[in-house]
């Protein structure tokens, strides 16, 4: 569960809370004096002694006299208390690393950034709730992760983030449902099966760019939670190369980001060649192949969640696809779209702890 919550962070039962650190640990004002004087000198001694760290970096300290277990001090800013959104990301996702090295279940964050850092608190709030989502998507020991704010103005923008539920599904045909429409796809029948609203936006024959293009139309303006990006088939069969498709989904990811989404990454179906296989088909779906490799290679880098609808499509002792899940050379029969459903559904079901 991810919420935001109004009180005081230093007096809250969680099993770590989050200290809005700068790079040498030193407790002062704000959120930090609040811990220090509530918990005890101890905290700051034991921090300071195992700093200075590097910006973004985070280390977990016990909590003295406080409600909590542990505290854990996440740098979002160096000495020049200058901090921004790729700096509170860092933070963010470390701090979330530590509670996962102690196999917690609940964390609690102020809004990091905000005070002597400057940032407002809906770029603070659009970094950290997408950063939340990410690390839970990816399969998680915490069951709770809080946003505790002190004012309404505070509470206000994080619950703009934290209180979104949907999951849009961004790609070309497969993701539509072709040949049968949107309710065959393997999107109506995840769904169907975890409660999630999930929302088919595929569209047949687009590209990775094109889904970039009408990112703003047919993502944004429903305000999810998660946006899915499986895209390359289409590239691939025009001609598009690696570093275009690496162009499009990169930028992809990071209007996700921008607008406050948790991307995930999925991996493209095979292609089903048959015996005798046209040069163009050969020949793109090699393109796919590395496509593919690339975007693992980068989600890998990212630590982006990744759907896999590449391999349960394939006929395990030869590695080619299985022609008894396909309706032609590129799109999955209905068995092969449930087939793709069930094999996501263990990924898709971590989403339901950040909706």
């Amino acid at each position: 569960m991810i919420r935001a919550i109004k009180g005081d962070i230093t007096n809250l039962p969680f099993e770590a809370i989050v200290n809005a650190a700068n790079s040498h640990l030193t407790m002062g004002a704000g959120v930090a004096g609040a811990i220090k004087r509530r918990g005890g000198d101890s905290i700051e001694a034991e921090a300071v002694a195992k700093g200075p760290v590097p910006v973004g970096e985070a280390v977990v300290t016990a909590a003295g006299a406080l409600t909590a277990r542990y505290v854990i001090h996440a740098a979002a800013m160096g000495q020049d208390l200058v901090t921004d959104e790729a700096k509170v990301r860092a933070a963010t996702r470390n701090a979330l690393l530590r509670a996962e090295e102690l196999a917690l279940k609940s964390i609690a964050f102020p809004a990091l950034g905000t005070g002597v850092g400057g940032l407002d608190f809906d770029r603070s709030a659009s970094t950290m709730v997408s950063e939340a989502r990410r690390h839970l998507a990816r399969g998680s020991s915490l069951d709770e992760v809080a946003f505790v704010l002190f004012d309404d103005t505070g509470l206000s923008a994080f619950n703009k983030y934290t209180e979104r539920k949907r999951v849009v599904c961004l790609g070309d045909s497969i993701t539509y449902g072709f040949p049968y429409g949107p309710g065959a796809s393997w999107v109506e029948i995840c769904g169907r099966a975890l409660g999630i609203k999930m929302v088919n936006k595929g569209a047949n024959g687009d590209t990775t760019h094109g889904m970039w293009l009408r990112f703003k139309r047919d993502v944004a303006p429903f305000n999810p939670a998660y946006v899915i990006i499986m895209g390359g088939a289409n590239d691939a069969f025009m001609g598009y190369s690696l570093d275009e498709v690496e162009e499009s989904i990169t930028d992809l990811v990071g209007e996700a980001y921008e607008n406050g989404i948790c991307p995930l990454l999925g991996l493209p179906a095979p292609l089903n060649l048959g015996n005798f296989v046209p040069d163009d088909v050969g020949i793109a779906s090699c393109e796919l192949d590395s496509f593919r490799i690339w975007m693992k290679e980068f989600a890998d880098e990212e630590l982006l969640p990744v759907l896999d609808f590449y391999t349960p499509l394939l006929v395990e002792a030869t590695g080619a696809a299985h022609p008894g899940y396909f309706s032609d050379e590129a799109h999955p029969n209905e068995t092969g779209y449930q087939v793709m459903a069930r094999s996501v559904e263990p990924v898709l079901a971590n989403l339901k702890k950040g909706l």
